[in-house]
């Protein structure tokens, strides 16, 4: 009878710890690569949507441009990113000329640098932009007060900048 004593007696059974507890560590670092990696793709992810166009004051002015009548400023700026294996992004933005803050500022375009772009008054409100090489054409003509142009289409796709233009442009992909 000795032989089934143990069978049937079940408070000498300990029930065996589940694998999350037999491998603390490993399940630790599993969690947070996991959600390192989900962090990263979601701000790939989502950063168009909530970007901006806003240069922040960065860069440096090449040149400017009056308009024909001398009410609005045309600026171009070249902002590099990316180092020594990086390049420029050309920014165009519109001012009025005589007014005393920075609240009229506005940014029309963004685009990489080509190596020829040159600002043309068309009108009063129409801005000829050229930005092109043998290989790429990024020129564009915007009237100031309606249009935008994005080289990475970000701006047309965010939240944040719905309100700010009533056509945003960018290069068919």
């Amino acid at each position: 009878m000795k032989k089934h004593a143990h069978a049937s007696d079940s408070s000498n059974i300990s029930p065996s710890k589940s694998w999350i507890r037999r491998h603390p560590i490993f399940t630790t670092f599993s969690i947070l690569i996991f959600v390192l990696l989900a962090t990263v793709y979601l701000y790939f992810t989502l950063r168009p949507y909530f970007s901006t166009f806003d240069r922040s004051e960065q860069g440096d002015l090449s040149y400017s441009m009056p308009s024909r009548n001398g009410e609005y400023t045309a600026e171009i700026y070249g902002v590099p990113y990316g180092g020594a294996a990086g390049g420029v992004t050309i920014w165009v933005e519109v001012k009025k000329t005589n007014a005393l803050d920075d609240s009229n500022v506005k940014a029309i375009y963004r685009a990489g640098y080509h190596g020829h772009n040159h600002l043309e008054w068309e009108d009063e409100n129409t801005l000829r932009i050229e930005n092109w090489n043998e290989y790429v054409d990024e020129s564009i003509t915007l009237n100031i007060d309606d249009e935008i142009y994005d080289g990475r289409g970000w701006a047309c796709q965010s939240l944040r900048m719905k309100d700010q233009y009533v056509r945003c442009l960018a290069p068919e992909k």
